[in-house]
């Protein structure tokens, strides 16, 4: 595996439009410093709620405007692209109330699982507490309930919204360090996973392989775990790797460490976008 001439591609990032610290353009001259080959940016969607961490309607356009003048200013040295990482929450909003904007690429996402006593939508990833909080209004404590009912959300956005990228497709994971929650092993757990794999086998989505859970310490494993990319990798599921940036100095984070541990397992390949589209390049 040569690490001459590789080329290096991050497509899933957030700056202050959403949930990232700064502007976009420290993250474009970072990613011209680390020499990569090209840069997506996707910050958070807009929501029909309030929400601490999505975009606001009223900056959306700015952020659309922001990125083309990005992608123009620094052309000869990096490619830019626009993307945008949109919640899918059934029935209230998807990549296709979006599909106006002609982004350059879609990551679909679920972080939103339904709304508590109080009103507030549950994004469940917002912390242990909110975790629990939501386990027990929203599924009576039942686990195996949420984790179902989250791989539902997952299928039912696989096959209605077709995503260019899949987001860390085992989020549901973030706060079962040492199976705090669930274990991680048993046959019910995977099973769910497996469908959910068995759906994407048949789209045109490709699966990332997210590094923010371990950059942040809450796994020792990437989104998806060990056990998924192995499956991915028996039913043929295109891969490309993510650092899930939220601040410029991270746009290579533990990528070359995905890149080691795909080789590993097996794969020749993983997945780039530019002007040629999607395409396979050598690991």
């Amino acid at each position: 595996m040569s690490t001459n001439n590789f080329k290096w591609t991050n497509y899933h990032s957030h700056t202050q439009y959403s949930d990232g610290k700064g502007a976009a353009e420290l993250y474009a001259k970072s990613a011209i410093d680390n020499q990569m080959y090209a840069y997506g940016f996707s910050c958070h969607s807009p929501v029909p709620f309030n929400s601490g961490w999505n975009m606001k309607y009223e900056n959306l356009l700015e952020y659309i405007d922001t990125i083309k003048q990005l992608k123009k200013k620094y052309s000869a040295q990096i490619k830019i692209f626009l993307g945008m990482e949109i919640d899918y929450i059934k029935n209230i909003t998807g990549i296709k109330n979006f599909a106006h904007l002609n982004l350059d690429y879609t990551i679909g996402g679920i972080h939103f699982l339904g709304f508590l006593e109080t009103g507030r939508a549950w994004d469940y990833d917002g912390g242990k507490p909110l975790y629990e909080k939501g386990l027990n209004e929203l599924f009576q404590g039942d686990i195996k309930r949420l984790v179902k009912y989250y791989y539902q959300q997952v299928n039912d956005m696989v096959v209605n919204e077709q995503p260019d990228i899949i987001a860390h497709l085992d989020l549901i994971k973030k706060y079962n360090k040492g199976n705090y929650f669930f274990d991680e092993t048993e046959k019910w757990y995977r099973n769910l996973v497996f469908e959910s794999l068995e759906l994407i086998a048949k789209s045109n989505s490709i699966v990332e392989i997210n590094t923010r859970g371990v950059l942040k310490g809450l796994d020792q494993e990437f989104y998806p775990s060990n056990f998924i990319i192995d499956q991915c990798k028996k039913l043929n599921i295109k891969v490309c790797m993510s650092a899930d940036t939220h601040h410029p100095k991270d746009v290579m984070a533990l990528l070359p460490d995905v890149r080691t541990l795909l080789s590993e397992k097996g794969f020749k390949e993983v997945f780039i976008f530019d002007e040629q589209g999607w395409h396979p390049i050598q690991i």
